[in-house]
């Protein structure tokens, strides 16, 4: 039996990156890998350094304070999404979610007249809920979690779509929206929480035993096992991570678009998943660092601002995405080379 202290060892995320290279090709490949895991943090000040020459409105603060306003909604997903994918787990549930959470704090402040914190709990325990939902079908029943999460999507979408009856549901009651509108120290409410989850999800990682474990148990599900890791309730506590951080997504959403729609974040997963591939966060599971994916959503957030300043047109800019999410998927592919050397 692998003794526990030994399998902590490995799990250290300080050496994930394994020892480093003598010399000749190893110390190559080191390089190289240098380079690589820079490389998002060199595109982000690229494209920053550019628009900032191509548009005199880019590096303004009003503007840099909207490109955040603007992907808090796909970087709190990217979080959770990072958080799943190192525990070699995938939840495709997060726009489904999303819908859902948004039409139920709707419903619940305008139809059953309850207070919007109240209806802000409620929203967060649907993302629990389907946060457990999704750890019963892959854990208890072992569906795989592409599989299993994708079909509790569909479901979760239509459960939404009778509910209203396909329609959006507005908000009267502009308390939620009037809260998200405040902009402490000068900064929109939706960037603190942003910066809120990236820290917890930076600390737990880092510095906590459960982060160990979620690399561990991505890395080799049967080791982590045998040293005594509670795998079976570490997924359910990543579930419901990933739910509960989609849930906020939706509250975020419902407050900034003053309503609850079933049809809302249809395709948030392509955004998601485009800026976790960029972060280098691997499909295989048991390497990644979270501030990588925070660099990926701001790429994406970057982007989408500079080429709207440039008046680019909308077709294009679908085109831009699209090749970033191509290269996103090269960069994982390059990546899951290099873990597997």
């Amino acid at each position: 039996m692998t003794g526990a202290h030994g399998v902590l060892g490995v799990l250290d995320p300080r050496r994930l990156l394994g020892p480093a290279p003598k010399s000749g090709r190893a110390g190559r490949r080191r390089v190289s890998d240098r380079v690589l895991d820079l490389g998002i943090y060199v595109a982000l000040i690229v494209l920053v350094v550019y628009f900032a020459q191509a548009s005199p409105y880019f590096l303004t603060q009003r503007n840099l304070l909207n490109v955040g306003a603007a992907v808090a909604v796909t970087g709190v997903l990217a979080a959770g999404m990072t958080i799943a994918l190192i525990a070699g787990q995938l939840d495709l549930t997060v726009g489904a979610n999303i819908a859902l959470t948004s039409v139920v704090v709707s419903l619940a402040i305008e139809s059953l007249g309850w207070s919007t914190p109240m209806a802000v709990l409620l929203g967060l325990a649907v993302g629990v809920g389907i946060g457990l939902a999704n750890s019963v079908l892959v854990v208890a029943v072992g569906i795989n979690s592409i599989i299993a999460t994708l079909a509790l999507g569909i479901v979760l979408r239509g459960i939404a779509l009778v509910s209203t009856g396909g329609q959006t549901e507005p908000l009267t009651n502009l308390a939620l929206p009037d809260a998200l509108q405040l902009r402490p120290l000068g900064v929109p409410t939706t960037v603190w929480i942003l910066a809120a989850v990236f820290f917890v999800g930076w600390v737990l990682l880092t510095f906590t035993r459960m982060g160990w474990h979620i690399y561990g148990v991505g890395g080799n599900a049967s080791a982590a096992l045998r040293a005594g890791i509670r795998t079976k309730w570490l997924y359910t506590g990543v579930f419901v991570t990933t739910g509960v951080l989609a849930a906020i997504g939706g509250i975020i959403t419902t407050g900034t678009s003053s309503s609850g729609g079933p049809n809302y974040a249809n395709g948030a997963e392509f955004d998601v998943l485009t800026a976790v591939l960029l972060g280098g966060i691997g499909l295989a599971g048991g390497s990644g660092r979270i501030q990588r994916t925070l660099a990926g959503v701001l790429v994406i957030g970057v982007l989408n601002n500079g080429l709207t300043l440039l008046s680019v047109s909308s077709y294009y800019q679908q085109l831009a995405r699209g090749a970033v999410f191509v290269l996103a998927v090269v960069l994982g592919a390059i990546g899951e080379r290099r873990r597997a050397r």
